[in-house]
């Protein structure tokens, strides 16, 4: 007789909970009040596994309680302790026949955590659980009534994969099927590989919600480490050779930043992780962000100067060329003006765009946009700044992402092959230059 058999003749099966909000509120109260269950430190699980030992070897049950061989039966499950063959052996006889709610709770806590696919022991637990069915604890015979597949360790995790592939709140899903841990090693990890090779690819935006509500759901802790940052990859890798529809990045961008961090400042490790092709993406949708910030910025800088009027040309020309694919990367230095603007509009748009710049030393009227654009090194500037092009190389004169900036440290005499004013064709120029 199956699990869902036993559990529909019990007098007092339980229903699967309804309202997955709020276990998700009560749950995560419940770990900001208390803290996640914190496994047994390994001395003294050693300790008590020798008391274990010593008991059962002996027959000697007087140095260990319910309590301490419940610890030992979730960390062994759990795969966070090994046993002697004949210790395992009679774990796995008392488990089959006891009526213990303690030790069956155990036993499922560290199923879950411990769950293999395809593996000998996470069968034969299985099976106990089926066996014991009657016996479990009310919140397990919840979960595994509501969630059959974690049961099935031949193709449970595919085939719950697949199903939450389809929900558009996996995250609340899986609290809903009775697992209050959806983040959770063992099964769930084995789920979370399932459902993201069941996902189309993330082109269009209900696919891509449905991705980012499971690795930051609303209202509980985000998703760390390697498996979100393979979700991140997957999720901007179809952009590596194309531009997604700018509401679409801007709302992507604004994602990633606001839970990942900056790729150049911030969270490097996570970063590091999400690879090589990830992060140019996503650098190269920040220069598009930044360089839209320092036109506003330097816009209003110089809107009563002689030079005001030539910001619409150059930011259409710019913003061009970033559209077109060209600019990689950028970065705005701001002169002492600048940055109060730069300032108030961040405190007034709540857009962090704005707060990500370098200061300007030297000339504390000139604001610089440096941007790499393939091979070259682009400044444009604000206060008759001249264009500057630079290849990249070892001896490149400035580098992005810097703190701090002095304009005589890098500009270039006057006249020069590589700096051009803002007059004639010196948009055709540029184009010229960067190839």
């Amino acid at each position: 007789m199956s699990l869902i058999d036993r559990l529909a003749r019990l007098p007092s099966a339980p229903a699967p909970p309804q309202v997955p909000e709020r276990l998700v509120e009560v749950a995560e109260r419940v770990r900001q009040r208390f803290g996640d269950r914190r496994p047994v430190k390994p001395e003294a699980l050693n300790i008590l596994i020798s008391r274990l030992t010593q008991a059962t070897r002996q027959w000697d049950w007087k140095q260990l309680t319910d309590g301490e061989m419940a610890q030992v039966v979730r960390a062994w499950a759990s795969r966070r302790a090994t046993l002697a063959p004949d210790i395992e052996d009679f774990l796995l006889r008392e488990l089959q026949c006891t009526t213990r709610r303690s030790l069956l709770g155990a036993l499922c806590d560290g199923y879950l955590t411990g769950w293999v696919a395809r593996e000998p022991r996470t069968s034969e637990l299985a099976r106990i659980i089926q066996a014991r069915a009657a016996f479990l604890p009310r919140i397990w015979q919840i979960a595994f009534r509501a969630t059959p597949e974690s049961l099935d360790p031949a193709d449970g995790a595919i085939r719950f994969g697949r199903w939450l592939a389809a929900q558009a709140d996996p995250y609340r899903a899986v609290i809903a099927h009775g697992i209050l841990a959806p983040h959770g090693p063992g099964f769930m990890t084995e789920v979370h590989a399932a459902w993201l090779s069941a996902l189309p690819e993330p082109v269009d935006e209900p696919t891509i919600r449905r991705m980012l509500a499971w690795i930051h759901p609303s209202g509980a802790p985000q998703l760390e480490g390697g498996r979100a940052a393979i979700v991140v990859a997957r999720l901007l890798r179809p952009w590596g050779n194309a531009m997604p529809p700018k509401p679409l990045r801007t709302f992507l961008l604004d994602e990633f930043v606001r839970h990942r961090g900056d790729p150049r400042r911030e969270n490097a490790h996570f970063w590091n992780e999400v690879g090589e092709d990830g992060k140019r993406t996503l650098m190269r949708w920040l220069a598009g962000q930044r360089m839209e910030a320092f036109l506003d910025v330097v816009s209003r800088s110089e809107e009563k100067s002689d030079a005001g009027d030539q910001w619409p040309a150059r930011r259409e020309f710019w913003m061009g060329l970033y559209e077109e694919g060209r600019i990689d990367e950028a970065w705005p230095s701001y002169g002492t003006e600048a940055q109060a603007i730069a300032d108030e509009l961040t405190r007034t748009t709540g857009d962090r765009a704005y707060a990500a710049y370098g200061r300007q030393l030297s000339r504390k009227n000139t604001s610089l946009l440096i941007m790499r654009v393939g091979r070259h090194i682009v400044v444009e500037g604000s206060h008759n700044f001249r264009v500057h092009v630079f290849r990249r190389s070892e001896n490149t004169p400035l580098t992005l992402y810097q703190n701090e900036y002095a304009v005589d440290d890098f500009i270039l005499p006057d006249p020069h092959r590589d700096a051009r004013r803002h007059v004639g064709n010196w948009m055709d120029w540029v184009r010229e230059k960067v190839g």
